[in-house]
């Protein structure tokens, strides 16, 4: 990591900590002020961010999509994309913002004990299809994950006896659906990459056994949703409960060893 890269990224983790203190100032004590600084924050903090990752691959001399430190810095990106575009179009998902943030610093923060020196792309990643297995990858989990914060606040206001708008949980659907179609496609792109680069579609690695179970547990979601008719809060509960297997794909197996290990160090 050069200096201006540094400059930017550290920035913008003191600004997606200050937009996580002023949420939650704004949501225990009822601080118009202290939303207004989040929400400045936040927007400070997503520019600077996209910074980090333009100067990243200026160095690098390629996207950063290679090993820990390259995917955590993408992928926060992408959950603070996903929440950004959907508070600009639906005011009501804002109160999500502490939940987003957390999981935006958790990322970062998981990618900066890895090395973080850049380097030439390796040959395991000199292929067509990096770019939409990893791009598929993140926009999918940015949908889970931002599904599951919009959830977590259509739980918080009924169970604090505030309105609940059901615009929230019609929201969290229609993310729990972007995030299965980019999951459908990352999993199919992963398994065309696998066979030029191992010379099979499908190993059984952990990281591919996990990620067809969290395709598993997310078309469930959209089964019940969808087709059985669940609603309101044993829906959102649904959700919120389904992000753990996409936690535990992206970080949790990355440990085990198997083929993926070294591709994710």
């Amino acid at each position: 990591m050069n200096a201006l890269e540094g400059v930017f990224l550290w920035g913008a983790v003191g600004l997606y900590v200050l937009a996580l203190l002023g949420a939650l100032v704004s949501a225990i004590f009822h601080k118009p002020w202290a939303a207004t600084v989040a929400a400045g924050a936040w927007s400070l903090a997503l520019v600077l961010h996209l910074g980090a990752g333009i100067v990243r691959w200026i160095a690098a001399g390629h996207a950063p999509v290679q090993y820990a430190y390259e995917n955590s810095l993408s992928g926060s990106f992408f959950v603070a994309l996903v929440f950004s575009v959907l508070t600009l179009r639906f005011p009501v998902t804002r109160p999500g913002l502490p939940v987003v943030a957390a999981f935006v610093l958790l990322l970062l923060g998981n990618g900066l004990m890895a090395p973080t020196t850049a380097v030439p792309l390796e040959p395991p990643f000199r292929s067509a299809w990096l770019a939409v297995h990893v791009l598929f990858a993140w926009v999918a989990f940015g949908s889970y994950l931002v599904a599951s914060a919009t959830s977590g606040v259509y739980l918080f206001k009924g169970r604090a006896g505030r309105p609940v708008s059901g615009l929230l949980d019609d929201l969290s659907g229609r993310l729990l659906a972007l995030g299965f179609a980019a999951d459908t496609v990352m999993i199919a792109s992963g398994a065309i990459w696998a066979h030029g680069l191992w010379g099979r579609y499908w190993g059984w690695d952990p990281i591919e056994t996990w990620s067809l179970l969290s395709w598993l547990v997310y078309g469930a979601n959209l089964h019940l949703r969808f087709t059985l008719g669940w609603q309101g809060r044993r829906a959102a509960w649904l959700a919120v409960a389904s992000v753990l297997t996409v936690i535990v794909t992206f970080f949790g197996v990355g440990v085990v060893s198997g083929v993926h290990t070294e591709l994710l160090r």
